[in-house]
C-alpha cells in the first residue's frame, strides 16, 4: 500500500506554546484512521500542520505524491460551525469553490467541472437544491454540500474535523456510509468526539494530546487510553443506551 504523507520528529504550536511534540505519524492510501483526544490536546493543530496552515517548530511533514501542491491532494470538511449561511451563495456554487486552491479564479470553471458537481450532488441525494441558496439548507443538507465540495477535486486524503457537529440526527449514519463508501477512493481522517460512532466505521484510531499514540485497531479500551493518557470517556453501543465507567477501587455495601 502506497504511503500518502509521512510527519517526523514533529513539534508545533503557536508563539511560545508548543501544543504537539514529537510527533509521528503516516498515512497510507485507504487508510480510514479516526483521531481522538481532550480539548486542548492538540487534534486541530494536528490537521493545521498536515495541510499547511501553520508550520511546525520542528520536524517535517512529507507528501509522497505531489510533494509541489500538498493542498491539491487533501479534501477538508471544517467543524459546520465554522460556515457562514447568510452568505449569498448557491449550493452549486459551493461545490464549485472546492477548486479554488486547484484552479484559483472564482466562477471560471468548465463544463465538465459544473457537470461533475452536479453528479455529486445527486449522490448525495440533493441534485434538485443545486441551485438553492446555502441558507436555505438544513444541517444534514448542508453538510452533505460541503462533503461535496470536499471531494470534487478527487483528493487523495479527506479530512474531517468534527463532522458530527452539525448534522441532522436522521442523517448520521448515511454519513458515516458514504465516508466508507469514499474510504475505497482515497484515505480518510476523521477528528471527532463520538468515540462511540466513529469506532463502528475507522479502521485504526490516533489519541492526541500533545504527543500521538497510534492504535492499529478501531477497538480500544479505557485502560489503553489511560495508556495513552488520553482522558476521554468511552460510550459503548448496547440494547439500552449506556455509558461504561471506570471501575471504582472500593465497593460499598
Amino acid at each position: 500500500m502506497q504511503k500518502i504523507l509521512e510527519i517526523s520528529s514533529l513539534s508545533a504550536g503557536y508563539g511560545d506554546n508548543i501544543v504537539l511534540r514529537d510527533i509521528n505519524f503516516s498515512v497510507y492510501e485507504n487508510d480510514f484512521i479516526g483521531i481522538i483526544g481532550p480539548n486542548g490536546g492538540g487534534k486541530t493543530t494536528l490537521l493545521k500542520v498536515i495541510m499547511g496552515v501553520i508550520k511546525p517548530f520542528k520536524g517535517k511533514v512529507r507528501f509522497f505524491h505531489n510533494q509541489s501542491n500538498a493542498r491539491n491532494i487533501i479534501g477538508y470538511l471544517p467543524q459546520m460551525n465554522l460556515f457562514d449561511k447568510d452568505f449569498p451563495i448557491t449550493v452549486v456554487d459551493v461545490v464549485l469553490s472546492g477548486l479554488l486552491s486547484r484552479d484559483g479564479v472564482f466562477g471560471k470553471y468548465s463544463r465538465r467541472q459544473k457537470e461533475h458537481a452536479e453528479k455529486l450532488l445527486q449522490k448525495m441525494g440533493i441534485g434538485d437544491l443545486s441551485k438553492t441558496p446555502v441558507g436555505k439548507l438544513s444541517g444534514g443538507q448542508l453538510q452533505r454540500v460541503y462533503l461535496c465540495r470536499a471531494i470534487i477535486s478527487s483528493p487523495q486524503l479527506l479530512i474531517l474535523d468534527e463532522p458530527n457537529t452539525f448534522v441532522d440526527t436522521g442523517f448520521e449514519k448515511d454519513f458515516y456510509e458514504i465516508l466508507r463508501e469514499l474510504n475505497k477512493e482515497m484515505a480518510v481522517i476523521i477528528v471527532s468526539h463520538d468515540v462511540g460512532t466513529i469506532t463502528w466505521y475507522v479502521k485504526t484510531i490516533a489519541c492526541v494530546n500533545k504527543r500521538l499514540h497510534y492504535h492499529p485497531s478501531n477497538v480500544i479500551t479505557q485502560e489503553q487510553l489511560e495508556a495513552y493518557n488520553c482522558p476521554i470517556q468511552i460510550i459503548t453501543h448496547g440494547d439500552v443506551p449506556h455509558t461504561v465507567l471506570k471501575k471504582h477501587k472500593e465497593q460499598h455495601d
